[in-house]
C-alpha cells in the first residue's frame, strides 16, 4: 500500500461543541463535522444540513437588482426584442438558456442569443456583435457570465442605442457604466457572493417573477415555475467550481435531488442515452454530464448544448445527442494528446514556481482543462498559452492555498485582457510580452510545501456512523464541492471480515463492528488484511442506499 500520512484530528472548541450538542439536535459526530466546516451557531448549521425552500435570500439584496428587473420589465411590457450574449462554457450556456426560457415563456417570444466560440473570439463580451443585435431589432441587450470589465463595449453598445444589463460572478477589475448584477458587488460574507453565472441568472428571475408578479403581469395567467430550472443551475454551478455555501447550497441541494428524475426532456434523454441507473450520483454528473456539456465550448459548438435544451420540448433529440457524444469523444482524443506533449515537459521547469506551458493554434477551450491536470500533477500555479497571429490565448489554474490572479495585478499592463477567479482565469498576452511575463512570475515569492500530515474531523466506529441520526445526515450532505468537502474521518475499533480485490487494482472491505458490517473501497491500492485504522470519507450508495466509505489512507 501507499506510503500513511499523519493523521491529526481537528477538535472543535469545547464551548461551541456543548452548545451544538445542547441546543442542535446534533450527534457528537455530525455536531463535529459541522464545526469543522466553520460553523459556530446551531441555526445556521442547521439551514444548511437541512435547507428548506424558504431559505433563499431576497434577490433584491444584490445592488441594482432593482434597476435590473425594472429595465426588463419595461422591455417586456412594451414588446421589446431582448438579446443575450453568453460566455460559451457550461456555466454560460446553462444561464443564457435559463434566461431564455423564462424570457420565452413570460413574453411569447424569443430573445436573440449569441453564444459566440470562444476558440476563434476569446473570453469576453465582444462588440463586434453589437451591430448583429442592432440589425436584429435588439433594443436591450443581457449578458450571462460575461462582460463585468467591459467598459469599451459597453460605451460602444451606447453609441448603437443599446441599453446593455450585465450579469456576471468573475472578478471586477473595471466596473462599466451600466446595471450590473453580480453577487461579487455583495459583501465577501453574504450568500449570492460566490454565485457562478447561471446562479445570478437564477437570482435574476427571483427578482423580475416577483416584480412583475406585483405589477400585475401576471394577471391573465399564472407566473412561470423557477423550480424546474434548478436543476439546469445545479449542472452549472458544480460545472463552475464555485464554493457550495450561501445560494450554491441551497441551488445544488434541491436541484441534485432533482436530478434524480430530472423533468427537463433534453436532460431526461441525455441520462437515458447515458444509461444512469437513478438515483444519479455526483460522479454521474462530474464525469459523465459536465464534461459532455463543456465540450461544446471547448471545442468550438457552444450553441449545440443550448439548442439541445431548446428542442427539448419539441421533438427528436438524436443528432443532438450524437453530435453530444461525438464533440465529447473528440475533446478526449485532443487533451490525451496534448497533455502527452505537456507531461514530457514538466520536470524542465521544476525548480519554477509557476509552469508555462506554450502551444501554437490549439482550441482555446482544452486550456483550462491542462491548466487544471498540470497543477494537479505539479501541486503549483499553471499557465497554458495558444499564441494566434501573435496573441496568446491562456488559462491559469493554482492550488486552494494561491491566489493566483491577484498575484497577477501588479502587471496587469502586460495582458490584453485578464480576469477570471483567483484560482481559475483566464488572459490574452502578445508573444512580445510574453518574456516580461516570464521574469516576472520568476520573481514571485511563491512557496509549496508538501504536508506530510492530514486532518481528519473526527474519530469514529462503524456502530457509531450506521446510528439512524448519523445515516440522515451523510444522507443530507451531498452534493459536495468546492468549500463543501465530504468529511474525512478515522474509524477504528473493527475486524475485517473479507477482503475483496476489484479488477486486480482495488480492494473492498467488508467491516464488522460487533453485529454492524459495511463496506470500504480503497481504489487503486491492493489491500493489507491486517488494516487496522482507516481514513475514508462515508457516502450513501446509490445503487444499495447504503452506507460506505471511500478509503483515503489506511494503517495495520
Amino acid at each position: 500500500m501507499k506510503e500513511s500520512k499523519l493523521w491529526v484530528q481537528k477538535l472543535p472548541p469545547k464551548e461551541i461543541l456543548y452548545n451544538f450538542l445542547r441546543e442542535g439536535a446534533f450527534t457528537p459526530l455530525i455536531s463535529q463535522i459541522l464545526i469543522n466546516k466553520g460553523f459556530q451557531e446551531v441555526s445556521s448549521a442547521y439551514t444548511f444540513l437541512f435547507p428548506q425552500i424558504t431559505d433563499f435570500a431576497n434577490p433584491f439584496d444584490v445592488p441594482e437588482m432593482s434597476l435590473a428587473v425594472q429595465r426588463i420589465a419595461q422591455a417586456l411590457k412594451n414588446k421589446e426584442i431582448i438579446g443575450i450574449y453568453g460566455d460559451s462554457d457550461a456555466d454560460g450556456i446553462i444561464g443564457s438558456y435559463v434566461l431564455f426560457d423564462f424570457i420565452r415563456e413570460v413574453s411569447g417570444k424569443e430573445p436573440v442569443v449569441i453564444i459566440p466560440d470562444k476558440n476563434l473570439e476569446g473570453y469576453g463580451f465582444h462588440g463586434k456583435y453589437l451591430s448583429f443585435f442592432k440589425e436584429k431589432g435588439v433594443s436591450l441587450v443581457i449578458t450571462v457570465d460575461v462582460g463585468i470589465s467591459a467598459t469599451e463595449t459597453v460605451n460602444a453598445a451606447k453609441a448603437f442605442g443599446l441599453d446593455v444589463i450585465i450579469t456576471d460572478h468573475h472578478e471586477v477589475l473595471r466596473k462599466p457604466d451600466c446595471i450590473v448584477v453580480s453577487g461579487k458587488f455583495t459583501p465577501s460574507h453574504s450568500p449570492f457572493y460566490h454565485l457562478c453565472g447561471a446562479g445570478v441568472v437564477f437570482t435574476l428571475l427571483r427578482a423580475l417573477r416577483s416584480y412583475l408578479y406585483e405589477e400585475g403581469f401576471f394577471s391573465q395567467c399564472p407566473p412561470p415555475q423557477l423550480r424546474k430550472y434548478l436543476e439546469l443551475v445545479t449542472l452549472a454551478t458544480l460545472a463552475d467550481m464555485v464554493p457550495l455555501w450561501g445560494e450554491n447550497r441551497l441551488i445544488t441541494y434541491f436541484g441534485f435531488r432533482d436530478l434524480r428524475e430530472p423533468t427537463h426532456p433534453s436532460l431526461k434523454a441525455l441520462f437515458d442515452h447515458l444509461n444512469f441507473r437513478f438515483p444519479i450520483s455526483e460522479e454521474d454528473l462530474h464525469f459523465r454530464v459536465i464534461p459532455r456539456i463543456n465540450a461544446c465550448g471547448r471545442m468550438g459548438r457552444p450553441e449545440l448544448f443550448f439548442e439541445f435544451l431548446k428542442a427539448g420540448r419539441t421533438g427528436n433529440l438524436d443528432l443532438y445527442l450524437q453530435g453530444l457524444q461525438e464533440l465529447h469523444e473528440e475533446r478526449q482524443t485532443l487533451e490525451l494528446s496534448l497533455w502527452e506533449t505537456l507531461e514530457k515537459n514538466l520536470s524542465e521547469e521544476k525548480d519554477s514556481p509557476i509552469y508555462i506551458g506554450i502551444f501554437e493554434n490549439i482550441p482555446k477551450g482544452i486550456l483550462g482543462l491542462l491548466a487544471n491536470r498540470v497543477k494537479n500533477k505539479i501541486g503549483k500555479p499553471a499557465l497554458i498559452i495558444s499564441f494566434d497571429n501573435g496573441v496568446g490565448f491562456g488559462s491559469g489554474r493554482a492550488p486552494e492555498e494561491v491566489n493566483l490572479l491577484e498575484a497577477l495585478l501588479p502587471c496587469k499592463d502586460l495582458f490584453l485582457e485578464l480576469g477570471g477567479h483567483k484560482r481559475a482565469f483566464g488572459f490574452q498576452i502578445t508573444r512580445e510580452n510574453l518574456p516580461r511575463l516570464k521574469g516576472y512570475l520568476k520573481e514571485l515569492n511563491l512557496s509549496f510545501e508538501s504536508l506530510d500530515y492530514q486532518y481528519v474531523d473526527g474519530e469514529t466506529r462503524i456502530s457509531e456512523l450506521l446510528f439512524e441520526d448519523n445515516l440522515l445526515a451523510f444522507q443530507a450532505l451531498p452534493p459536495y464541492g468546492m468549500s463543501h468537502e465530504p468529511p474525512l474521518l478515522l474509524v477504528k475499533d473493527f475486524e475485517v471480515k473479507e477482503v475483496i480485490i476489484l479488477k486486480e487494482k482495488h480492494t473492498k472491505y467488508l467491516l464488522r463492528d460487533g453485529l454492524k458490517e459495511l463496506y470500504a473501497l480503497y481504489f487503486n491500492q491492493i489491500a493489507d488484511e491486517k488494516v487496522k485504522l482507516i481514513v475514508g470519507t462515508p457516502f450513501i450508495n446509490n445503487f444499495s442506499q447504503r452506507l460506505e466509505i471511500r478509503v483515503e489512507d489506511a494503517k495495520s
